[in-house]
């Protein structure tokens, strides 16, 4: 008989609980789904701030003076050198199929912060050791540090008023030590964490990066916090530990009641990525595609060696990597993963992520297809349920 694994959950589960979430099984946690609808959260995001906990998100730490080279090995995008810089980029096999995408943010040349997806973790943690040797060591901290994400228009607006970091001078794909204002209950350390020691916070008239030790804490936390984003939308990601998570989240939302913040489940979560085209690990990719296969062909720099590489020189040289495009309904037909797609009579590819956008009112999918009907403007017909229902490969993002 097969023995049963209880699914994680995050140190904010009450919160979303006290808060009437629905929860559904992600990646091996239990996450809040939606809270009061997927139609309303998703407007919040794009019409005024959503609050998200993405703490099953996978937060790996690798230290050691090989670290730059370690991961440049395995990662097709560059690795950013420079402190404060994010990066997207996917891990690769040999035979140049995704592993997961992932982002890696530069602490200092030797401290580097890598989030993957909750689903391949443990992949990516034994993928990462069976490379490390002297010189490299790696450190899972999922289940010790938080991710908040505060994504909207007035995202800026609701973590200023948290921090007296000038948040709004970071750019996009950068991070920053911040301090918070919200103290807490019981005194903690001087001081940054341990995990980013060394590391530096934006200053409040720039965004150079200076010590830790050079801001005076008074007992207030500091944390890193990055401006990547999953929803399309200004925002920022927050990473204090998990002793603090609950006070941030409070703080966060007792903050942002005028503004319009309002607590977004993972349903929301998906139609947001989906309407700005952004992958889904697991289901626009599922260890079977490589980069080229999946539109990113911008992610992989050829300049450097790494591992995967040679495949996808193979498959470029062939052009025989798949077409990844958007399909966008001509009726009311709502696409979903799986559903088959026809060009006439010949079976053209698959819907890899299919929702009903509530932005544009229509259906809209991400499909993998054959390159000769991954055309702009192509129409191809939808299979759902046994009906075909007509569709147009539009050009990404959807909005």
């Amino acid at each position: 008989m097969r023995k049963l694994t209880m699914p994680l959950r995050t140190v904010l589960f009450p919160r979303h609980r006290d808060a009437g979430a629905r929860f559904v099984e992600f990646g091996g946690w239990e996450m809040p789904l939606l809270y009061t609808g997927i139609l309303e959260e998703h407007r919040a995001v794009r019409e005024s701030a959503g609050l998200f906990d993405v703490s099953h998100m996978g937060k790996i730490f690798i230290e050691g003076p090989e670290a730059l080279a370690f991961l440049g090995r395995l990662s097709s995008n560059d690795v950013p050198s420079d402190p404060g810089r994010a990066r997207y980029t996917h891990l690769l096999r040999p035979d140049g199929t995704i592993l997961d995408d992932v982002i890696v943010t530069c602490l200092s040349p030797s401290r580097f912060f890598l989030v993957c997806n909750a689903g391949p973790r443990a992949s990516v943690l034994a993928w990462l050791g069976s490379f490390a040797g002297t010189g490299v060591s790696i450190r899972d901290s999922t289940t010790d540090i938080v991710c908040l994400a505060v994504q909207g228009p007035r995202a800026v607006s609701v973590v200023r008023r948290f921090t007296s970091t000038d948040i709004a001078r970071i750019p996009r794909f950068r991070g920053a030590l911040v301090d918070s204002l919200a103290r807490p209950e019981h005194p903690v350390a001087e001081g940054g964490p341990q995990e980013i020691e060394g590391w530096g916070t934006a200053a409040r008239e720039q965004t150079r990066l200076r010590s830790p030790e050079a801001a005076a804490s008074d007992g207030i936390p500091r944390f890193l916090v990055t401006r990547t984003g999953y929803t399309g939308e200004p925002g920022f990601e927050l990473f204090p530990r998990a002793p603090d998570g609950l006070r941030v989240w409070d703080a966060l939302l007792a903050g942002g009641v005028d503004l319009g913040l309002t607590r977004i489940g993972l349903g929301a979560r998906d139609t947001l990525r989906l309407e700005k085209g952004f992958l889904l690990s697991g289901q626009d990719f599922d260890g079977r595609q490589t980069p080229l296969d999946v539109g990113c062909d911008w992610v992989v720099r050829w300049g450097h060696a790494f591992v995967g590489r040679g495949a996808l020189e193979v498959q470029r040289a062939a052009g025989s990597h798949r077409g990844f495009v958007g399909l966008r309904m001509e009726d009311r037909g709502i696409p979903r993963p799986g559903s088959a797609v026809h060009a006439g009579a010949t079976h053209a590819g698959v819907v890899t992520s299919g929702t009903m956008s509530p932005s544009l009112r229509i259906g809209i999918a991400l499909a993998s297809l054959d390159a000769a009907h991954a055309r702009i403007g192509e129409r191809l017909d939808v299979d759902l349920r046994g009906v075909r229902h007509p569709a147009r490969v539009v050009e990404l993002p959807f909005l």
